[in-house]
């Protein structure tokens, strides 16, 4: 009888890890193209039935691309961007969003170097066209841009921008029917918010209200903000480093909203992969304690609340992850890619109603990714693209459910 028991326990346990098991992948490469010079941020922006994928790095071009529905990669144009005022002595485009606004498609590249955002328009084939150049001023903290997020509110749209510079903070600007921006508020970074170094942000709408998330490189943490319909914005949650949060270099972040819950996904490149320079500020002060993808919940007041934690190991290639992807796989489940400069690999997690995140499949691919990883689903099939800061390729593979 016992044996019996015994084996209908097993049965039972077998059964219910095949009803329940997470999905895993494997990563395959489909496609790689060459590009201007190394990858340091891309995004994919899809187009009618058309999709389109706009790279760039550390270099004066902007790369666009189309994507088949395959996965394979054409060029389509490069375009050269300012490099007159190089205010920072650096070249080079950073944190590309592109979105829809009155009516127009649009992509913002960060310039780096200029202190400055350029505005594009999409036309119909995937070619830009120049619209508008924001730059920097001594109040708007926009110099060595590295973030842009845009907000959709109930009349209008916004673009956040937020960067490296000395004098750290964050801005907001309208987004104009012509495509020009606005500037709406200028906040400084304080001892309290972590806005030194901009590297991540994402959104979420809760009862609502809509909260920005930025996470800070140099202050090692993470800061919710409400923004409100005129564009203004402020702080409302705050969330620093400790030994088992993880949040020192805080580099990506991305949200997530499952079975009724609202998660930030935060991932950071620890400091002691630095070398000692004035780039990283205080380096020598940080104590480095493992490398880990953090999760987080967000309340109905935009709060930020831990909640788990997918911890770097032997098994896992998450050691100086740069870049987080989330591709929607149910209303139970997202994947999220982790990119990494170290491992130079890229891993995949599930990330389910509860918050936690569960290995779900990894490859060395080769390059350091530095921030230039995108994904898209095309005809039910999902797709990354990881560009090499090493080098001038960009590769794309398709992900397949084993």
């Amino acid at each position: 009888m016992k044996i019996l028991h015994l084996i209908l326990l097993l049965l039972s346990t077998f059964i219910g890890q095949l009803l329940y098991a997470q999905p895993q992948f494997s990563i395959n490469e489909v496609d790689s193209a060459e590009t201007s010079g190394n990858t340091v941020t891309c995004v994919v922006h899809q187009q009618g039935a058309r999709y389109f994928l706009y790279s760039g790095g550390d270099h004066a071009f902007l790369d666009a691309f189309e994507i088949s529905t395959n996965g394979d990669l054409t060029p389509i144009e490069s375009y050269e961007t300012p490099t007159t005022r190089n205010r920072a002595g650096l070249v080079g485009l950073r944190g590309i969003v592109t979105d829809t606004v009155h009516g127009k498609n649009l992509l913002f590249a960060g310039l780096k170097g200029e202190g400055a955002v350029e505005v594009f328009e999409i036309q119909n084939n995937g070619e830009l066209k120049k619209v508008f150049l924001l730059e920097d001023t001594d109040s708007t903290y926009v110099d060595v841009v590295i973030t842009l997020q845009v907000v959709h509110m109930e009349n209008d749209s916004y673009l956040f921008v937020g960067g490296l510079e000395k004098q750290p903070g964050m801005s907001s600007y309208k987004i104009m029917p012509d495509g020009s921006l606005e500037h709406i508020q200028s906040k400084p970074d304080t001892d309290e918010i972590f806005n030194d170094g901009i590297i991540g942000m994402s959104l979420h709408r809760v009862d609502g209200k809509t909260f920005l998330f930025t996470g800070g490189f140099h202050d090692n943490g993470l800061s919710s903000f409400r923004v409100y319909e005129d564009g203004t914005f402020e702080n409302v949650s705050n969330m620093g480093d400790t030994e088992t949060r993880y949040l020192n270099g805080t580099y990506p972040v991305i949200s997530s909203s499952l079975e009724g819950w609202n998660f930030v996904v935060v991932g950071h490149r620890h400091h002691i992969y630095y070398t000692p320079s004035p780039w990283v500020k205080d380096r020598e002060s940080y104590y480095y304690h493992g490398d880990a993808i953090s999760v987080f919940m967000v309340n109905q007041d935009g709060e930020i609340l831990p909640r788990s934690i997918f911890r770097g190991n032997s098994e896992t290639l998450i050691k100086g992850q740069t870049r987080l992807q989330k591709l929607s796989l149910s209303e139970k489940y997202d994947l999220v890619a982790a990119a990494t400069r170290d491992d130079q690999s890229i891993q995949l997690c599930v990330l389910d109603g509860k918050g936690l995140l569960t290995d779900a499949g990894k490859m060395k691919i080769g390059f350091p990714v530095y921030y230039g990883l995108a994904g898209q689903e095309i005809d039910g099939k999902l797709f990354l693209f990881a560009g090499a800061v090493s080098d001038s390729r960009i590769v794309s593979y398709q992900l397949d459910e084993k």
